[in-house]
């Protein structure tokens, strides 16, 4: 169909509702910011949900809700356990809390009263559970945030099919989230928070099946070409691969990169090399966990541990196939410690764990795992073999020791030999039947006698069941069994290419024309082949590689039954008169002669004499069944032989010397045949001669190291005894440096006392902020300003902003990132709720360290309780409003004075009546200017009135009489005066500024 109706994410089929899209997002530091920006910019009709996983103080009442609400142009709710889960809503995870999806797209909430080493909600156990149950619906989005939390809960979204996107790091306010997850190599999409929303919907309706063509079919040689550059670029042939699964990897990559035809992706893969890395990272997604499917490893174990009870030696060799980020081979090294307990140290043990992909190799090695991937880890088994470092859960070193990891792709390189056991789960529900039928005999070859073989629960042996035998069906668990003589199994490293369905209508014309004369060519085949089976040849046995019966034809008189156990070895169930001529026939086989015979043998069968020869020819056939051997039995009476049918002496003298040549020559061909099959065994055993050299050379070069070794412990044990005498010194000293501590321990307690009043006196509290490690510490005088318990709160950034009251958390949030880029103003005044949400103004004053790479490392800041000193300064400020309109209304001439300056700042309306000074003139005389007013006597007057209430307290008034000189004239005017304070200075208390009243005198 044309590709605009092809069906995209949210179209139905077979007329069911259409899918819910569940979209996780992950975030913590920053994540405020980075969700406004996503939300905002959301459309509103999406028709997907999406559910936050954002890291919160498991103390502090989250205010997220209603922060994100004010900027998404969707609903915002905070999730309830067990709620369905609607289109065009966004679900916020509350504190202390774990959030996951239910298969009937519910909420579900975990909560864990237990101490918790990771962050709550964890981002991976939410998208883990989107990849469960909406599998390639799946979509997952991390923002900024510290740590790796997250990157797991890709990687099981992309095993999914389903989509990665991370926000740019450059974009994020802290890029730890972000960068783990695109070093995972899981990511699809890498966008700004701004562009998220919008790419969501581009994604949901762009056509699922884009490597599809208009025909319904992808082109062979599109899809031969993508395989021929996987090959040629990474060195692994995806061609005996399950196409479907291809198919959904490549439509993948097409959709993340919007490009429309298959054409047009394979010309991108060519032109581009990074791209092929991209579509080499989807094919290898594994989805693998520690015990996966407990009950199958409970068999394993039991299993396993009779298998161990009855072996011979203690080597042990396993082989762990597509082991992917080790979570399996490490978990057969905890199953083996249980089993052998103390005796473990006895046993000579190697996990051989191998994969394809590099980079989870690489992360197998490290053994270091987050607290999601042991969830499902009973208690006991993590206490005992897990060790909790950084936030993250390293295996002991006995179990990781264990474990050999390389990179083996099972497809092409040779397998491990003398194996116990293998592991191949969930690996070939990817490979075809022809894959499959190639792989469990090379397992079989690779394994002991009665060693294990462990299968995913979508697995089976197939047509091998002559080579397993089943233990637990259950856990898919196999013991092999051997049937001979053991020889490696060929491996096909190419298929044909199965036709498109263009192809076979191209093919279906000639098919109906050649279809009534084949038929009739078929017919007339099996009519001679049944006459032949019938009446020249009837008994024929088929053999495989190894020289074992895998079918008979006819009543075969030469075959026969041996005692004991029971085998399907052709020397052991074919009369022993033959076996010599079997295997000469064998060996002409074997170097290339496509039919071999024994010749006629007499001898007595069924008591009769008879003639007998075999006759040999090679099948070559695909598949598991490989190389064939067919072989015809001719039986004839002495009559049916001509030279024996005469009754002439000579004749039969003749007759019986022609057959003692051939036997002659019979056997001196199969002398030469066991001298050629001698001397090359010779040049074996000369060759394994030659590698027992040296390898007696290389235990040699080792005992040296050895005894190097031994010198070395010696010398090691001499500084040791050294070590012991400084450690003895150190003791003491350390002893002397406890005394000084607890002296110091002292001294410090009483310091914080002194702090701790300081800071209550002054009303103020100091606060740090360690950026590497994320965690705030407050002083006592921090949870006083606040009335907060430092018992019950936890301080954290997030805690932080929620403090602050409505508009002020987003300016304190501001306040604190322009702190960190060097470009905030100081101090930053702000509204805060107490613990009875009651407003203060607080005073936030800070200094930053930086690296040496410009990047803030730490924050060192006081917090201070203004309030009073805002509320006096709004008084203060009420009170000279109210002067200044008394003074501005009145008819008495009025002026205020400065006391320091000797300066009038201010004089009203009836000062400037009475004697015609405007302000600018009068603010000019300052200093010795302002006595010009005055005559001699009169100005020592005034100097002493402006002392006298310099020293004088608020509502003291001091009276005077003087004269004062009017503007532009000489005569004085006498006026009666009052001088009070007006205003006191902050620092000193001290008055500061002094009101004079005027009154004319007469």
């Amino acid at each position: 169909m044309p590709e605009e109706q092809l069906p995209d994410l949210k179209t139905s089929t077979n007329n069911q509702p259409p899918k819910l899209i569940v979209v996780g997002v992950g975030a913590s530091a920053g994540g405020l910011e980075a969700l406004q920006s996503l939300l905002s910019n959301m459309p509103t009709d999406s028709g997907m949900a999406l559910v936050v996983a954002q890291h919160l103080s498991p103390s502090y009442k989250s205010m997220m809700t209603e922060l994100l609400e004010k900027e998404s142009t969707i609903s915002v709710v905070t999730a309830i356990d067990n709620a369905p889960i609607e289109s065009n809503k966004v679900y916020i995870c509350p504190p202390n809390s774990n959030i996951e999806i239910t298969a009937n797209d519910r909420i579900k909430l975990l909560s864990y009263p237990d101490v918790r080493h990771t962050p709550r909600p964890s981002v991976d156990m939410l998208f883990e559970s989107i990849a469960e149950h909406k599998k390639d619906f799946a979509i997952g989005v991390v923002l900024s945030g510290t740590g790796t939390d997250g990157s797991r809960g890709i990687r099981a979204i992309k095993g999914e099919n389903g989509f990665g996107i991370v926000q740019d790091p450059h974009d994020a306010k802290y890029d730890g989230m972000p960068n783990s997850a695109i070093n995972s190599g899981h990511v699809d999409l890498i966008l700004q928070a701004t562009e998220i929303g919008h790419e969501l919907k581009n994604i949901i309706h762009f056509p699922r099946n884009t490597g599809i063509d208009n025909d319904g079919t992808m082109p062979r040689e599109t899809y031969q070409g993508i395989i021929k550059q996987l090959k040629a670029r990474r060195n692994v042939d995806f061609s005996l691969y399950k196409e479907n699964t291809i198919l959904r990897r490549i439509e993948r990559r097409m959709t993340s990169l919007k490009i429309h035809h298959s054409a047009d992706y394979l010309a991108h893969l060519q032109d581009n090399k990074e791209e092929i890395n991209y579509l080499f990272n989807d094919m290898l997604i594994g989805v693998t966990s520690f015990f996966r499917d407990p009950r199958a490893f409970d068999n394993l174990q039991r299993e396993l541990a009779n298998y161990i009870q009855n072996k011979s030696n203690k080597s042990l060799r396993f082989w762990c196939v597509a082991c992917s980020t080790g979570e399996e081979p490490y978990t057969l090294a905890i199953i083996l410690s249980e089993i052998l307990g103390d005796k473990i140290d006895d046993y000579k043990i190697q996990i051989f764990a191998t994969d394809i992909d590099q980079n989870s190799i690489n992360f197998a090695r490290l053994g270091v795992y987050p607290e999601t991937a042991l969830n499902f880890i009973p208690r006991t088994i993590k206490n005992k073999y897990f060790l909790l470092n950084s936030e993250q859960y390293e295996l002991i070193k006995p179990i990781k020791s264990k474990v050999i990891f390389s990179v083996h792709d099972v497809n092409n390189d040779p397998p491990f030999l003398r194996l116990d056991l293998i592991t191949c789960r969930n690996l070939m529900i990817y490979f075809t039947v022809e894959l499959q039928r190639q792989i469990l005999p090379m397992f079989h070859y690779a394994l002991n006698p009665k060693g294990l073989l462990m299968l995913g629960q979508s697995e089976s042996i197939g047509v091998f069941q002559e080579q397993y035998r089943p233990l637990s069906k259950t856990g898919k668990i196999y013991e092999t069994l051997f049937v001979g003589k053991q020889l490696p199994p060929e491996r096909k490293t190419s298929r044909g290419i199965s036709l498109t369905t263009n192809n076979m209508k191209e093919l279906k014309p000639v098919l109906s024309s050649q279809h009534n004369r084949n038929k009739v060519d078929a017919e007339l085949t099996n009519i001679i082949a049944d006459t032949l089976r019938e009446f020249v040849l009837p008994n024929a046995i088929l053999l495989n590689e190894n020289q074992d019966i895998i079918f008979t034809q006819g009543d075969n008189a030469l075959l026969v039954r041996p005692t004991g156990l029971p085998s399907n070895n052709i020397f052991k169930n074919l009369h022993p008169q033959l076996s010599i001529d079997l295997r000469s026939a064998f060996h002409n086989i074997q170097n290339g002669q496509k039919v071999a015979d024994t010749g006629y043998q007499s001898f007595k069968l069924n008591d009769e004499n008879v003639w007998v020869k075999l006759i040999l020819m090679t099948i070559e056939r695909e598949g598991p069944l490989g190389r064939l051997t067919l072989i015809f039995s001719q039986i004839e009476l002495p009559e049916n032989i001509p030279l024996l049918t005469t009754d002439k002496q000579e004749t039969s003298n003749q007759a019986i010397a022609l057959e003692q040549q051939r036997l002659l020559a019979k056997t001196k061909e199969q002398l030469q045949n066991v001298i050629e099959e001698l001397e090359t065994s010779n040049e074996e055993m000369q060759s394994m001669n030659e590698e027992l050299q040296s390898s007696n050379e290389e235990l040699q070069s080792s005992n040296e190291e050895l005894e190097t070794t031994n010198e070395e412990l010696q010398s090691t044990n001499e500084e040791l005894q050294t070590a012991y005498a400084e450690l003895r010194m150190a003791y003491e000293e350390r002893e002397h440096q406890r005394i000084e501590l607890d002296r110091l321990k002292v001294d410090l307690e009483h310091s914080n006392t002194l702090q701790h009043e300081a800071e209550r006196s002054a009303q103020m509290g100091s606060w740090f902020w360690d950026l590497t490690t994320r965690k705030l510490e407050w002083s006592n005088g921090c949870y006083e300003l606040f009335g907060l318990d430092k018992e019950v709160f936890h301080p954290s950034y997030e805690a932080f902003i929620g403090l602050a009251s409505g508009e002020y958390r987003s300016r304190l949030e501001e306040q604190l990132t322009n702190l960190l880029h060097n470009k905030a103003t100081q101090p930053f005044i702000f509204e805060a709720l107490d613990v009875d949400r009651n407003i203060s103004i607080m005073s936030l004053e800070a200094v930053v360290s930086f690296n040496d790479l410009k990047q803030a490392t730490r924050v060192m800041g006081t917090i201070r309780d203004i309030t009073n000193s805002v509320m006096k300064e709004k008084e203060q400020v009420v009170y000279k409003d109210t002067i200044t309109y008394l003074l501005n209304n009145t008819l008495t001439a009025s002026f205020v004075l400065d006391i320091d300056k000797l300066q009038i700042e201010y004089i009203n309306a009836a000062f400037q009546k009475l004697l015609g000074y405007s302000e600018v003139v009068i603010n000019a005389l300052a200093d010795e200017k302002l006595f010009t007013l005055f005559n001699t006597k009169d100005a020592i007057m005034f100097k002493g009135i402006v002392d006298k209430v310099s020293r004088s307290t608020v509502g003291e008034c001091v009276p005077g009489k003087y004269a004062i000189k009017p503007k532009d004239s000489n005569d004085f005017i006498n006026v009666y005066a009052n001088h009070t304070v007006y205003e006191l200075n902050d620092t000193t208390g001290l008055p500061q500024k002094m009101l004079v009243t005027l009154f004319a005198a007469d």
